[in-house]
């Protein structure tokens, strides 16, 4: 079963203990989710993007390596509107939980 959880949510959530790139947000969503959530390259940078636009990360260059051709890497950053929405989403996600009449485990 797919989770309920997009691309956008699960970035901000892993933005919340650092900036960080494309890659190394895949590989920290994948790694705190136990691999529950696997994000692909195809969902992540567009994503990133929108949340940009949105005002809630905001990017800059890193320095350039060399094994990147002397380009620099991309790193995110959450903004102080990004932590809200992430919060919030957090919140609604456990508030599913408790929702009356649901019983952990049965359908």
């Amino acid at each position: 079963m797919d989770t309920p959880i997009n691309a956008k949510a699960a970035l901000l959530e892993a933005l919340l203990s650092g900036d960080g790139y494309g890659l190394e947000l895949i590989e920290r969503v994948r790694d705190r989710t136990k691999g529950r959530i696997s994000l692909g390259t195809y969902s992540v940078y567009p994503a990133l993007r929108s949340l940009e636009a949105e005002g809630l990360l905001e990017s800059y260059d890193g320095e350039p390596l060399p094994e990147r051709g002397g380009r620099p890497r991309r790193y995110y950053r959450i903004t102080g509107a990004g932590r809200r929405v992430a919060y919030e989403t957090r919140n609604a996600i456990k508030g599913l939980f408790a929702l009356p009449g649901v019983t952990p485990g049965r359908a």
